[in-house]
């Protein structure tokens, strides 16, 4: 089982003041803007300073809460929906065990860098605080979306626009709890977004019970949706410059694909590539592994390590990653020589990989829209707060 439990939040009076996107996909220019005012929580995800911003962090989120922007809610579970025209997704908000992830009944697919790793370490230590969502999924569970179902029916504590999505937050009533409590025995989690937030949280708990015991902090702040209600988009890759002339380079990528002309959407186990006009590659021979089997791997291991020498993504400054729905023939226009367009990694793909105990490749999935900061905030040492 999966032991889930309500929690006591602070959410904001006004959400569409505060409220971000998390903290590693803001672009630069809008932190500047955002930085601007005092009120949004990008003071606490991403606080300016070196050493000093853990503290700043801490002092940001102490102003929210005593200038009454955040306010304090009953232990409760929450229902957060997002929607517009083209795509609607919700998910519960709760409390859910880091000792279930310790011991592998929330399942990851990604490995974590102990850096970025550390830095959200000492966030959590200074704030006392969890500030931003993870993302779990369950396999689809019609129990969960008649609760769901019925919780819409009521009026939402938040309901505002942000980055062109509809914004709903709900507190579930109290009699919905154990019904909650009980679909989460027996089935596994599946982390989608957040891996370092939920490695970091498992950390400060295994600190944190060493010196005081059990405690809010043995629980990390989540956000899980049924698996069939989630949009993966494509991560794709830009090369900024060929180690050799495109002709040598098509060359080469013509002995392990197949390459035709002019096709910019990939269908799985397909790989689009735009220099001068758009090219469709297939490959020849796809590995029947899980992780090797995915399209950011054949591209990884096919082109990206052996053609172009980029064995390691996260950290060669000759590639960048571009997520989302984008136009792509733009970075090669601004001077980049080549993009690569993935088709999008399917939800039980990551599944599959999470299942088998493997990893997948850097920036493999691209999950649309994000999780607001700042829409919930889980304080489990409120006492942080008060210094």
């Amino acid at each position: 089982m999966v032991d889930v439990k309500p929690i006591k939040v602070f959410i904001p009076v006004d959400a569409r003041e505060i409220a971000t996107n998390p903290y590693d996909v803001i672009p630069e220019e809008e932190i500047a803007r955002l930085r601007e005012n005092p009120k949004s929580f990008i003071h606490v995800i991403l606080p300016e300073g070196e050493e000093e911003k853990y503290e700043n962090a801490r002092r940001a989120l102490k102003y929210l809460v005593e200038s009454g922007a955040l306010k304090g809610q009953e232990e409760s579970f929450y229902l957060y929906k997002q929607e517009n025209d083209s795509w609607s997704q919700r998910g519960i908000i709760g409390g859910f065990s880091l000792k279930d992830y310790g011991a592998g009944r929330i399942k990851v697919h990604e490995k974590t860098r102990e850096k970025p790793l550390q830095d959200r370490i000492k966030h959590i230590q200074f704030t006392g605080a969890q500030t931003g969502l993870v993302w779990l999924l369950l396999k689809s569970n019609q129990k969960l979306k008649d609760i769901f179902d019925n919780v819409e029916n009521t009026e939402p504590l938040l309901d505002f626009e942000k980055y062109g999505w509809r914004n709903m937050l709900w507190r579930i009533p109290e009699e919905f709890n154990e019904d909650i409590i009980q679909i989460f025995k027996g089935i596994d989690l599946y982390v989608a977004d957040g891996h370092h937030r939920i490695e970091a949280a498992y950390r400060n708990m295994k600190m944190m019970e060493e010196k005081f015991g059990e405690g809010p902090w043995s629980y990390v702040m989540a956000y899980v949706s049924n698996d069939d209600e989630v949009r993966v988009l494509p991560y794709n890759r830009v090369i900024r410059k060929l180690p050799m002339s495109f002709e040598e380079f098509l060359k080469m990528v013509k002995e392990k694909f197949d390459v035709l002309p002019n096709d910019s959407h990939p269908s799985k186990h397909e790989i689009c590539m735009f220099r001068d006009k758009w090219y469709k590659l297939i490959p020849k021979e796809i590995p029947n592994d899980v992780v090797g089997s995915l399209d950011v791997s054949i591209l990884q291991d096919q082109i990206l390590g052996p053609i172009l020498g980029i064995n390691d993504p996260r950290k060669d400054p000759n590639i960048f990653f571009v997520g989302g729905e984008q136009d792509l023939e733009k970075f090669v226009k601004d001077g980049n020589d080549l993009v690569f367009s993935l088709h999008p990694t399917d939800v039980k793909e990551i599944e599959a990989v999470a299942d088998a105990g493997e990893d997948m490749p850097p920036k493999s999935t691209w999950f649309d829209p994000k999780l607001l900061s700042g829409l919930v905030v889980f304080v489990f040492e409120e006492n942080k707060l008060s210094s």
